[in-house]
């Protein structure tokens, strides 16, 4: 009889040990499906933010670049992500001109073959080289230039970045010339658009960044920089460095 009772005592011992392991266990599920809730809701917030402030670019261009100036933090992810973004588009672009070189081209010994190929690796370095260069030259002299230096540099670099996302849209879409030439055509004059559309926006970046509402004195400062920017260019060039 006692046997039975401790027996007994003892199964019940055990469903209590279950109960209380699958209420933990049923806790944890909820707590973790709701930290996930939590995550998607908050991607969907900061996709929307990021598709609203992108649209609103091309709306209030000057308005949106005030806001990175004075305070460029809540806007860093959206800044790194174009980045990583146009140096991707750029890499993907010089290997696809990489593979349609090698396709069309014929070695007559071994020599030749690995001097071309360390070229083409050299032009794929340089196309992840380039928005490097273009944010941080012309960041560069904007800096220089500035009274007091009343902007950190890397506000300024997050302001030009932001300013560069039609050249980055041209670059994402350039990757299809290798479908036909008919493509290239569109793509060129895209790209000769965007390059406009981004020029008009570092205008207003550097007005923003220098918090001048005199327009006549933005213009100015506007030419300098980016006759010194062109200037700085046109030397790269002769090391085959196109900006």
């Amino acid at each position: 009889m006692e046997e039975n009772k401790e027996e007994q005592k003892n199964i019940n011992t055990e469903e209590i040990k279950e109960e209380i392991k699958s209420e933990v266990q049923n806790t944890t599920n909820t707590e973790n499906e709701k930290k996930q809730e939590a995550k998607n809701a908050n991607f969907k917030k900061e996709a929307n933010e990021a598709k609203n402030f992108i649209t609103n670019i091309f709306k209030t261009p000057y308005s949106e670049m005030k806001k990175i100036t004075e305070n460029s933090k809540p806007y860093l992810k959206i800044v790194i992500a174009v980045f990583v973004i146009w140096v991707v588009a750029e890499c993907i672009g010089a290997i696809i001109g990489i593979f349609r070189s090698f396709s069309h081209s014929y070695y007559s010994n071994i020599m030749s073959y690995f001097a071309d190929s360390f070229s083409s690796m050299f032009s794929v370095l340089i196309a992840i080289l380039v928005p490097v260069i273009v944010v941080a030259l012309l960041s560069g002299i904007i800096y220089l230039f500035m009274q007091n230096k009343k902007k950190h540099y890397l506000t300024i670099v997050s302001t030009i970045t932001i300013a560069k996302i039609p050249v980055v849209l041209a670059s994402i879409l350039s990757l299809f010339t290798s479908i036909s030439s008919e493509v290239s055509k569109i793509t060129s004059s895209f790209s000769s658009f965007c390059s406009v559309i981004s020029a008009i926006l570092v205008y207003y970046a550097i007005k923003a960044l220098y918090s001048e509402e005199d327009d006549n004195k933005v213009f100015k400062t506007y030419l300098i920089v980016m006759a010194i920017y062109y200037g700085i260019a046109l030397v790269l060039k002769f090391f085959n460095l196109y900006i």
